[in-house]
C-alpha cells in the first residue's frame, strides 16, 4: 500500500496529495496536485531546485504554477 503524509502544513481546498507523497512545513495553494512520490519540505535545496519558494523560516510555498499546472479557476 502507498500512503501520503502531510504534517505541520496548511492545505487549501481542492488540493490532491497523490500516493507516496510527503508534505511538511508547507502551504499548498488551492487546486494543486502533488505528484506521486514528491517530497515537499523535506530537503530545502531540492524544493528550491523544483522551483518552489522557501521562506527564511523554512516554510515552503507551493502554487499550481510552480508545479507546472494550469492556473485557471476551479
Amino acid at each position: 500500500q502507498q500512503h501520503s503524509r502531510v504534517s505541520s502544513s496548511v492545505v487549501l481546498p481542492g488540493v490532491t496529495v497523490s500516493p507516496d507523497a510527503q508534505v511538511q512545513r508547507a502551504i499548498i495553494d488551492r487546486g494543486c496536485v502533488i505528484p506521486e512520490g514528491m517530497q515537499i519540505g523535506v530537503d530545502e535545496e531540492e524544493d528550491r531546485a523544483n522551483g518552489l519558494r522557501v521562506s527564511s523560516g523554512g516554510v515552503v510555498l507551493v502554487t499550481r504554477g510552480m508545479l507546472g499546472q494550469a492556473e485557471g479557476s476551479m
